[in-house]
């Protein structure tokens, strides 16, 4: 009964973790969007309404890169601005 309990008792911190990790991905996602579509404090905003705190952001002309935490998970997350239709690859 007691290696049930633990088992069980594991699993659900497992599932806890998996579901910290997927709001502090997400949290990171959008506010790296927000900061290359607009600027860094809407990021930071967007950030707190998902549960997140920023931690670190870089904005270069544009490409925007954001660490935040959340559920004292860490995310980092990068999005770049396209204008245009063609995008940039790897292979030129």
């Amino acid at each position: 009964m007691s290696l049930m309990t633990a088992t069980l008792y594991s699993l659900s911190n497992i599932g806890m973790r998996l579901f910290d990790a997927q709001q502090s991905q997400f949290a990171a996602d959008v506010s790296a969007l927000a900061c290359v579509m607009a600027h860094e404090d809407l990021a930071r905003k967007i950030a707190e309404q998902n549960f997140g705190q920023m931690i670190e952001t870089e904005k270069l002309s544009d490409k925007c890169t954001v660490v935040v935490e959340a559920n004292h998970v860490v995310r980092r997350a990068v999005a770049v601005s396209a204008e245009g239709l063609d995008l940039p690859t790897l292979q030129r």
